[in-house]
């Protein structure tokens, strides 16, 4: 009798759950990350065309992407003033637009700076922002099945990896790169739609208020005065203090080690498969297999976490493992076989990850604080992008080989897992 009324728990909460609304918010979700899914690997294709293009080095492309990527993550921090301001609809609606004008000014350019300033001052923004926005949405509406609406909304990332390396292979043998990336261009424009049916809830936000007198602008302060009082209503606006706290340390180095390792991996892959003799056409469809994992991973760890079975925490540190075999025996692999199976690994691990670090992210940071806390862990991420675009191309360039680019990339993921460990022993998890 008591299993029977926890299974009708179950279903009723599912129903409520994943109504209408729910739909949409996770129909969202998966367009958020179908677009960054786009854009990152759409330009990991594009790498060599516009290194030979320009006439530059491996580095300063892949170190340009890394930077739009670096835009992206630091425009974040605007989701908790926008948010408050406009309401999730319209900042998705605003953000896309910006992320689209981006890319069409880039198939227009005639110089690697007017590339980077498209990249960086739009289309990186916009992809930001909307990545942080539909985290915000799945938060709030789903707690039961909070694991599986996160891991249903990062398949599309696996969409983009299966369908889009090879489209956008295509469009680029057929129409060129400027081509290829007006096209990309019109891809995305198709996820206004997803945004434009999302209905905003009525924000619980009561309006700050100084504390003292000391905190008050009556005009006659000085300058510096009046800079203090607006620093700290960013500062507690924003819930920066948030960052002081151990417990954003081990939702940031979960962030930091994946991040670092897939924007790696999406950019120089296939430049690394052509290295190693792969014709462009085969070093594409290879991405599909790690389509296929990432697709299993989302779902793989949800069944067990959302029945209270396993705890987040040991998902984590497996999936970290796992992502870390998958670089650290890539030297040793030079057939078809053996890419699809550690890419495979590689798709299945990375994605638990993503999943896995939002419920992180909630189970750690309540309420109001759940804005603060996803756009800050993906502010702070950039120095992972950075890392992630500049290394592997500097290693190439100095060895001729991508070999052990992938291997120092690859022990990240296990090494940022001390924290975690950490948080652990002390029962923060």
């Amino acid at each position: 009798m008591h299993k029977r009324s926890i299974d009708l728990k179950m279903v009723t909460t599912s129903v409520r759950e994943f109504n209408w609304r729910g739909f949409f918010i996770v129909l969202m979700s998966f367009t958020a990350t179908l677009l960054f899914g786009i854009v990152a690997k759409g330009m990991g294709i594009l790498l060599l065309t516009l290194r030979d293009q320009f006439t530059t080095h491996t580095w300063i492309i892949g170190s340009m992407v890394s930077l739009m990527i670096v835009a992206a993550d630091l425009a974040s921090i605007f989701t908790v003033f926008l948010e408050k301001a406009m309401g999730c609809r319209r900042v998705l609606i605003l953000s896309i637009l910006a992320l689209c004008l981006g890319m069409v000014l880039t198939s227009m350019s005639t110089s690697i700076i007017h590339i980077f300033l498209a990249m960086v001052l739009l289309t990186g923004p916009g992809l930001g922002i909307v990545l942080v926005v539909h985290k915000l949405l799945v938060a709030r509406h789903f707690t039961e099945h909070y694991t599986l609406a996160c891991g249903v909304g990062h398949t599309g990332t696996a969409v983009a990896l299966l369908s889009f390396s090879p489209l956008m292979q295509l469009f680029l043998d057929t129409y060129g790169w400027r081509g290829a990336t007006l096209l990309m261009s019109g891809v995305c424009l198709h996820a206004l739609a997803c945004a434009a049916v999302i209905r905003d809830e009525t924000p619980q936000y009561q309006t700050l208020q100084a504390q003292d007198g000391s905190l008050t602008d009556d005009g006659k302060g000085t300058t510096w005065a009046k800079a203090k009082v607006i620093l700290f209503g960013v500062w507690k606006a924003a819930d920066l203090h948030l960052c002081l706290e151990f417990n954003f340390l081990i939702v940031n180095a979960c962030v930091f080690g994946m991040t670092c390792v897939f924007t790696a991996w999406a950019v120089y892959f296939v430049p690394h498969l052509q290295a190693k003799g792969f014709t462009p056409q085969v070093a594409a469809s290879l991405c599909s297999a790690a389509a296929v994992g990432y697709f299993f991973g989302t779902f793989v760890w949800a069944p067990f976490i959302d029945r209270g079975i396993l705890r987040s925490p040991t998902a984590i540190i497996v999936s970290s493992l796992a992502l870390t075999s998958s670089f650290v025996f890539d030297p040793l692999v030079h057939d078809t076989l053996g890419y699809v199976l550690i890419t495979f690994v590689f798709g299945m691990s990375s994605s638990a990850l993503f999943t896995l670090s939002d419920v992180v992210t909630k189970q750690l940071f309540e309420g109001d604080r759940l804005t603060s806390a996803f756009a800050l862990a993906r502010c702070f991420n950039f120095l992972a992008r950075m890392l992630a675009g500049f290394l592997p191309g500097l290693i190439h360039d100095t060895t001729g080989s991508f070999d052990l680019a992938f291997v120092v990339i690859g022990i990240i993921p296990t090494v940022t897992l001390l924290p975690i460990i950490i948080g652990v022993l002390q029962k923060r998890l």
